[in-house]
C-alpha cells in the first residue's frame, strides 16, 4: 500500500544469532504461493496487469546472501493481516589480538 507500515525489529537470539525482522500489514502470501516464495522468478500476482513492478528476484538474492552467511531467511504471513520475513545470522566474536613486543638488535 503506497501509505503502508514497515516494522523493523531487530534482537539478538539465545542460540548467539542475531534475528531481523521486516513486517507490514499487507495483504498476506496465500497458501498456494507460499512454497513459492523465495524461488528465481516467482510472483504472487502473475497477471498483465499487476500493480507492483519486480523481476521476482530479490527473495531468491536475500537467501542466497543470508545462507552464504551461514544464516537462514523464513517468513510468518496471515492473510489481510501482513507477513514478516525474517532472517537469523550467526553473531561472531572478533579474535583478541595480541601484539607482539619487537626485539631490537
Amino acid at each position: 500500500a503506497a501509505n503502508g507500515t514497515v516494522t523493523i525489529n531487530i534482537n539478538q537470539q539465545k542460540n548467539n544469532r542475531v534475528r531481523v525482522a521486516v513486517s507490514d500489514k499487507g495483504p498476506g502470501i496465500s497458501n498456494e504461493f507460499r512454497s513459492h516464495v523465495f524461488e528465481k522468478f516467482a510472483q504472487a500476482d502473475t497477471s498483465s496487469a499487476r500493480e507492483r513492478g519486480g523481476t521476482g528476484l530479490g527473495l531468491s538474492i536475500s537467501k542466497a546472501i543470508v545462507e552464504k552467511h551461514g544464516g537462514n531467511i523464513n517468513f510468518q504471513t496471515k492473510l489481510n493481516e501482513g507477513t514478516t520475513f525474517y532472517f537469523d545470522l550467526p553473531i561472531k566474536t572478533a579474535k583478541k589480538t595480541v601484539k607482539k613486543k619487537q626485539r631490537r638488535n
